[in-house]
């Protein structure tokens, strides 16, 4: 296990964000995200390469030798992604500045604008894994009306939950890799899931990802497989 932290180079207000940013191992295909301070912590061996993405910021590779490795810690440097843009035709003002701006409405807009709602309601991130009942803009947001009226509000809630903890326990396994359940920790391919859901279920294992603290997460793994193995052969 390393870890690591991203700096960013040429940071400015706006393009200065460290949470998100993509570890890859490209040889485990292990995978991580930094959390807000730009920390992360993977899995590597001496030799593997690890790829560092992000729509801000230039794509980066790095090798793991022997003294990153025996270190421990490793500090890598980002640069802002360059965007060229096209060229841009620019079209002669008026005098009076209204009639400067031209603004196309979308349908989407005209159809709130005619029930007579915000437009910039549209906007409003929503959870992809959650029903749109979820997306509580108020009593103007017409979604909002389905869900009193349906009474299906908690029932999207605990969906919008459930996959959210099938989000974090997939993250698990694609940072620990299936080759480290079944011949680190011998649990039969086909109950790795199974072993994962058990873990993240009993042990709290949602705040350590939170925090970050996966060397928490291997020890709970290493102490729990061979009970879960000794259950599951007497369960046979």
């Amino acid at each position: 296990m390393i870890t690591g932290k991203i700096i960013i180079d040429d940071k400015v207000v706006g393009q200065d964000v460290l949470d998100g940013i993509l570890v890859q191992n490209l040889q485990t295909d292990a995978k991580t995200t930094t959390n807000i301070n730009g920390d992360f912590s993977i899995r590597v061996s001496v030799g593997d390469e690890l790829l560092f993405k992000h729509d801000f910021y230039q794509e980066r590779s790095v090798k793991i030798s022997d003294a990153m490795l025996n270190r421990g810690i490793i500090t890598i440097h980002l640069n802002i992604e360059v965007v060229e843009l096209d060229e841009a035709k620019v079209n002669r003002l008026d005098k009076n500045w209204k009639n400067n701006i031209k603004v196309k409405k979308t349908e989407k807009t005209e159809f709130y604008e005619a029930l007579g709602l915000d437009p910039n309601m549209q906007y409003a991130k929503v959870n992809p894994n959650a029903t749109a009942l979820l997306n509580n803009n108020g009593i103007m947001d017409p979604t909002e009306w389905l869900g009193v009226i349906s009474g299906q509000k908690k029932k999207a809630k605990k969906q919008d939950q459930y996959f959210k903890k099938v989000d974090k326990m997939k993250e698990l396994q694609d940072f620990f890799t299936d080759y480290y359940f079944t011949e680190d920790l011998h649990i039969p391919e086909n109950k790795v899931e199974n072993f994962v859901n058990y873990c993240y279920t009993n042990f709290g294992l949602e705040k350590l990802i939170k925090d970050n603290k996966y060397d928490k997460i291997e020890e709970i793994f290493q102490a729990q497989a061979p009970i879960y193995i000794n259950y599951m052969n007497k369960s046979k």
